[in-house]
């Protein structure tokens, strides 16, 4: 056997890699991961979004030497095999490279440690131009030209990112100002999301709170269970165990609606992200990793919008998890799918046990409604009753995403139902849709195709046949039951 070494192409690769699905607040929030690693109280980020437009993220970490810097520049510093310190937010050795320059084509450190200041920067043009992977040193005097320089001078220790010549968001955007500044919004919130256990002192026992600026604002925490508001329901912590290794779930349920000041239901996304973001929130070390996700255990519904489950994982279970580079995605273990699945149901069932409580349905009949009216407190509202059984045949029929858009429609369609045309029209006597029937063979094949899917799904042919005839749609049309049940029930 012989053996050769064969260094991978410099510009080929780092162009590569420059493409594995990085968002701009996701790579922010990588770099802020590294000021934490780092032991740093505070982290500033300041920006330019005018030419020559610039990112700088500074912090009072514990810095650098310079023979450090140059290690953490190399790609893969790190084994994702080596076992870390408890409070390492880390995973590959490549988070700091591959977040920054996804974005940008200059990325220059600055560091600071034992009163030595030292700077390094990836270059894509001067790597693509020495077609190697040439690391760029700088000295005193250049490093001084540097934002970041004045913060480094003033501070015990700490590391300062910059990043320069935002290529993809030039040649993507037609107003390129007004896109930075909107990715920054989108940053501000992020951040404030992901990191929101850290900016809150009570979570910070025997360490003082992180701090973030933005240009001098202060970032506040996003707390996604609204634990401060007295109408939220904390179902208790629960251990589990893998590995040897203990992950802790905590349960919540949100209060309704109208208990949630204007304030908090702004920070959670207004009432148009309460739905989606109900689910898992996975924490690694306290960050947050994934949310807004219940992994296929359970579907998102309108009455489980008020269930969120914390689950609290140590960075030793990153591989059982398959937590990817950009720390945005995880998978669900296979070991605790079912403890957590018992978890989901009983939290899940308590939100839909407080959302249906928010009002009755009128309806004391025996017949299965299309629109369910609603009784609230004396205030009456119509809304699809999701327990239909065509609706439930089209949702099993769909993947999570179409079910949340599905479902997003159907909420449009209740927040625009015409209360004051239909009640103007039947005051004046006029004729209503109730009244215009439909043609029966197009109402037998409504119910001949709703047949064919409980057939095609193997579901129960006979006991949908029963549910049929309760259906206040199919009610209207007795001989297309009588007939559907003939052919049928053969």
């Amino acid at each position: 056997m012989r053996e050769k070494i064969v260094v991978p192409n410099a510009p080929i690769l780092v162009e590569s890699t420059r493409s594995i699905g990085y968002s701009f607040e996701a790579a922010v929030a990588d770099i802020v991961d590294n000021s934490i690693s780092a032991g740093a109280t505070e982290v500033l980020i300041g920006f330019q979004s005018i030419e020559p437009a610039w990112l700088c993220i500074e912090d009072n970490g514990c810095g650098m030497t310079a023979e450090e810097l140059e290690n953490a520049m190399r790609y893969g510093s790190q084994s994702s095999l080596t076992q870390r310190s408890e409070n390492d937010l880390g995973r590959f050795g490549l988070g700091m490279k591959m977040a920054s320059l996804s974005q940008c084509r200059t990325l220059i450190v600055m560091t600071k440690k034992n009163g030595m200041i030292s700077a390094a920067s990836w270059d894509l043009d001067y790597i693509v131009q020495q077609n190697n992977w040439s690391l760029k040193t700088f000295s005193e005097d250049e490093i001084q030209q540097f934002p970041g320089y004045d913060y480094l001078m003033v501070c015990e220790s700490g590391t300062v990112v910059i990043w320069k010549n935002f290529d993809r968001l030039q040649k993507e955007s037609a107003n390129f100002h007004q896109d930075f500044d909107e990715k920054i919004d989108v940053t501000r919130q992020h951040l404030a999301l992901v990191f929101h256990r850290f900016l809150d002192a009570t979570e910070r026992v025997g360490k003082p709170p992180l701090k973030i600026y933005m240009n001098g604002d202060q970032v506040k925490g996003t707390d996604p269970f609204l634990t401060k508001n007295p109408a939220t329901q904390s179902l208790g912590e629960i251990p589990l165990t893998i590995d040897g290794e203990k992950i802790l779930v905590k349960p919540y349920v949100l209060p309704i609606i109208s208990k949630i000041k204007k304030s908090e239901l702004k920070t959670l996304g207004g009432k148009e992200e309460l739905r989606q973001r109900q689910g898992f929130y996975i924490y690694r070390n306290k960050r947050l990793i994934i949310w807004g996700t219940w992994f296929r255990l359970v579907k998102q519904n309108e009455l489980g919008k008020l269930a969120r489950v914390r689950v609290d994982i140590p960075n030793t279970l990153d591989s059982l998890w398959d937590i990817d580079v950009k720390k945005s995605k995880a998978s669900l273990p296979y070991k605790i799918k079912k403890s957590l699945a018992d978890i989901v149901y009983q939290t899940v069932g308590k939100s839909e046990k407080v959302y249906r409580y928010r009002g009755r349905k009128v309806q004391n009949d025996q017949l299965v409604h299309v629109w369910n009216v609603i009784d609230d407190r004396g205030t009456f509202s119509y809304q699809i009753n999701r327990d239909f059984p065509a609706y439930k045949l089209l949702e099993n029929t769909l993947d999570e995403k179409s079910q949340s858009l599905l479902d997003s429609f159907l909420q449009i369609l209740e927040n625009s139902f015409p209360y004051g045309d239909v009640y103007y029209r039947m005051a004046k006597n006029e004729t209503t849709s109730e009244s215009q029937l439909m043609d029966e063979q197009t109402v037998y094949d409504m119910a001949a195709n709703m047949i064919s899917e409980v057939q095609a799904s193997h579901g129960d042919t006979q006991d949908f046949l029963e549910q049929l005839k309760h259906l206040d749609f199919f009610v209207k049309y007795p001989e297309v039951v009588k007939k559907i049940m003939e052919v049928y029930k053969k």
